[in-house]
């Protein structure tokens, strides 16, 4: 058994504040904890698949347009089917037609057939 010495045991531990305790030591962080979260941004929704199946797609949520499209420019080069781009409000900005004919990949050039 270990053997204290009579002044470790007549020492007192003295802790530093709590911050609830000193408001103005520190901001209370029990109270940002509680805050409620700001309302979640305007996104922009592009719709997408790895292949065609009916009415079931996935959707991907981005803050601006460009990475809307970016986003789709990089579905369409995996290969994705890309059915809409949606602005924020949810109005269709371009559909299936008008992304491929944008920003579809351009088709390689046919080698010239040599007889």
């Amino acid at each position: 058994m270990a053997k204290w010495s009579k002044q470790k045991a007549t020492l007192e531990i003295k802790l530093p504040p709590l911050t609830t305790e000193n408001a103005s030591a520190a901001p209370n962080w029990h109270a940002i904890n509680n805050a409620q979260s700001p309302e979640p941004d305007a996104c922009w929704t592009v719709s997408w698949d790895t292949a065609r199946h009916g009415e079931t797609f996935n959707t991907a949520h981005h803050k601006t347009e460009a990475e809307a499209i970016a986003s789709a420019r990089q579905f369409l080069r995996l290969g994705f089917v890309v059915y809409s781009i949606k602005d924020a409000s949810g109005i269709e900005m371009m559909d299936e037609s008008a992304i491929n004919e944008r920003l579809g990949p351009t088709p390689l050039p046919q080698p010239s057939s040599r007889l």
